[in-house]
């Protein structure tokens, strides 16, 4: 470790994170908005450096403030009934007595949180801000119940921002790499969907059965709910057996292929998290102690191109290149690691992230500081924000020990990853990182040819049947045309029982099928079935 007098004053800390959890009030009109849970993890954050360290009054000190956008913000799906902050930042800063010069609401992604971590720190270390707070906060579950009680709640605000100071409304972002419009005429607006046709593709190059990979998945998440149990901020405070994982039910019943409820992000959650980034130099100015600085050692933001264009269904290159990137920036390899989280909205991705990482079956090490997604609670964009705040705790009592976040945007679409340690860069100063070679080599990779109007004989390259109950519903596949190897969208012609419950057999991956361009998009049938 490099002595704390040689450390270059303008190296970027991580110095505190703070979480808050509200369960769903019996009394709705407790029910918390977003900007006060955000609030309650700010003051959080706060309230642990003058614990720990016995320094307060550090709100006055923060002249940049990056918030998370909101689902309520991120999608019409997720609009609050009870109105909104127009100024998300600035609705926290009220709350923790902060006067910033500078206010940012991020773009929508899971992939946020670290990448704000990121880009705070070089801000930070060009001199443009003394102290960045970093915060996110939703209020979902509270959402849920108090529409469904029929509530009267407010939650509007147009907090009035001081002279001088800029606010920063970054928008949805660039969604084109996300959705095309073939995604959207087949109605694929679930990011459930999209997963289940990675993990599906996975599956069938696993060689493995239903039943197998199935199981495979319990034995992956299942240590993720051990984690969650004993987790204070946790939404869903529940173990689970791999047996227990992998046996439906109807509290686990089916959803899209090949998910049961409990392998899925959960978003009815009001949780919130905080992290608090300064100056080694400001530090010490504050008297803020060595044992509480975290460091940032390498990181990497990548993004990946529509499914369809991907060369594996199964696989993102953007999230392997983010990971050997930001590794190869700390100057550390997936070994050296003792401490993970990685992002688990679903199976498909811990999977991803364990292969870039070169973890085995059975590493002893865990994968999640939370208990992640499906157990501690999906809070919409803001999930990292709580791996990385827990981080912080867990380097600061381990101060040997180094560890990697991972956030993901999308469908493995976005990615950033960060690489964090006690200890300092062994020359004591903070390296700006930069992404922008990594992503011109995955821009430049060929993408695989795909066709909106697809006719002709194909093959199943992967498919989802979705339930509704329990029961199957309707198909999509993702289909090959034999005469031009073209990639498209189709649903199923015929959602009869018999159908569905044939698609959802191990053979299905290859099978030939029919497929006819309707208006409504793609459709169809299985060539060999009998139920043509």
């Amino acid at each position: 470790m490099t002595d704390m007098n040689v450390i270059d004053s303008a190296t970027p800390i991580l110095i505190a994170g703070g979480q808050f959890m509200q369960s769903v009030p019996d009394d709705m009109a407790e029910c918390l908005s977003p900007a006060d849970i955000a609030g309650r993890a700010a003051q959080a954050a706060l309230s642990s450096l003058s614990v720990a360290g016995g320094v307060a009054g550090l709100e006055t000190h923060i002249d940049l403030i990056a918030s998370v956008r909101t689902f309520s913000d991120s999608s019409p799906a997720y609009s609050s009934p009870f109105g909104r902050s127009e100024n998300f930042p600035m609705s926290v800063a009220n709350r923790i007595g902060a006067k910033p010069k500078h206010l940012i609401y991020d773009v929508i992604g899971g992939q946020s949180p670290q990448k704000l971590v990121t880009e705070c720190c070089s801000l930070l270390n060009a001199g443009a801000f003394e102290m960045a707070l970093i915060v996110g906060g939703e209020a979902l579950g509270n959402t849920k119940a108090a529409k469904a009680a029929e509530a009267v709640l407010d939650w509007a605000e147009a907090p009035e921002v001081s002279e001088g100071c800029v606010f920063e409304d970054r928008g949805f972002g660039d969604v084109t790499r996300m959705v095309s419009a073939s995604e959207v005429n087949h109605g694929l607006f679930d990011p459930m969907l999209y997963y289940g046709f990675m993990e599906t593709a996975r599956r069938a190059q696993t060689g493995l059965g239903t039943d197998a990979y199935l199981q495979q998945m319990a034995e992956l998440f299942a240590p993720f709910s051990n984690v969650a149990e004993t987790n204070p901020f946790a939404m869903f405070r529940e173990r689970f057996t791999p047996t227990e994982m992998a046996r439906k039910s109807p509290r686990n019943r089916q959803l899209t292929t090949p998910y049961l409820k409990h392998f899925v992000a959960k978003d009815g959650v009001n949780q919130g998290a905080a992290v608090l980034l300064t100056t080694v130099g400001k530090a010490k100015d504050l008297g803020i102690p060595r044992a509480q600085w975290v460091f940032l050692h390498g990181a990497a933001d990548t993004q990946e191109k529509l499914l369809l264009e991907r060369q594996n269904l199964s696989q993102s290159a953007a999230l392997t290149h983010a990971f050997e990137t930001a590794l190869t920036s700390a100057d550390m390899t997936g070994d050296a690691i003792a401490h993970f989280d990685l992002y688990s909205c679903f199976p498909v991705v811990v999977f991803n992230a364990c292969k870039a990482l070169g973890i085995k079956e059975g590493d002893p090490r865990p994968l999640t500081q939370t208990g992640g997604l499906p157990f501690f609670g999906g809070p919409g964009n803001n999930y990292t924000l709580h791996g990385i705040a827990s981080m912080i705790g867990t380097l600061q009592n381990n101060p040997d020990d180094f560890g990697l976040i991972h956030g993901n945007g999308g469908w493995m679409s976005k990615h950033s990853v960060g690489v964090y340690s006690n200890q300092s860069p062994n020359d004591g100063r903070w390296q700006v990182t930069d992404s922008s070679e990594v992503q011109k080599t995955l821009d430049e990779q060929p993408a695989h040819p795909q066709i909106a109007s697809a006719e002709g004989r194909a093959k199943i390259e992967s498919y989802i049947v979705i339930h509704g109950r329990g029961e199957p519903m309707g198909a999509l596949i993702i289909g090959r045309l034999n005469a031009t190897g073209e990639r498209f969208y189709a649903r199923a012609a015929m959602n009869s029982k018999r159908v569905l419950e044939e698609l959802m057999q191990d053979g299905t991956i290859g099978k030939q099928v029919t497929v006819t361009n309707t208006p409504q998009g793609n459709v169809f049938e299985l060539y060999d079935s009998k139920f043509e």
